[in-house]
Order: C-alpha cells, then structure tokens, then sequence
C-alpha cells in the first residue's frame, strides 16, 4: 500500500507540473503575440521617423533657401540704396550749380 500512496503523490505532483507547463506555454504564446504587435509597431514608428528626418532636411533646405533669397533682396535693396544716394548727390549737386549761376547773376 505504501506504493500505491507514493505512485497517487507522483501523479498527483506529475498533474501540477502538467497545469504549471500548460500555464507556462500559454503565457509564451502570449508573448509571442505581443512581441509580433511590437515589431508592427517599431516598424511603423521607423518609418514615421524615417519620414519626419526626411521632412525635416526638406523644411531645413527650404529655410536655407529662404535664407539665401533673403540675403539677395537685402543686398539688391544695399544696392539700389546706393544707386539712389549717387543719384541723389548728382541732384543735388545740380540743384546747388544752378542755385549758385542764379545768385550770380
């Protein structure tokens, strides 16, 4: 009898182990699944990444563009500011010739 009682101990601690192992096995499936979420996941993040890095050169190439066209007009406004000062002088140094023949008369 003595056997009989150690053999019911065995498959009893045989059935425990069976329901830890069926436990244990649900549990890695679960993680499987989640784990291949994740990677779906990861991978839509990399290319939104992927996608913003590219935005960004973009918009920063925009704004050298800016830049440039900006430091254009300023030099082109640098410019017609000097033509309009030479112009200016030239006038007013005819204005002061033809004030100066009239007080001379």
């Amino acid at each position: 009898m003595v056997d009989l009682a150690k053999y019911e101990t065995l498959i009893s601690d045989l059935g425990k182990l069976e329901s830890q192992v069926e436990i244990l096995k649900n549990k890695y499936g679960d993680t499987l699944g989640r784990n291949k979420e994740l990677e779906v996941s990861l991978n839509e993040i990399q290319a939104d990444k992927s996608l913003l890095h590219q935005k960004i050169f973009e918009m920063e190439s925009e704004l050298e563009e800016i830049k440039l066209n900006s430091e254009e007009k300023t030099k082109l406004n640098s410019e017609e500011r000097e033509e309009l000062k030479i112009k200016i002088r030239d006038l007013i140094s005819r204005i002061d010739k033809h004030l100066s023949s009239d007080w001379s008369q």
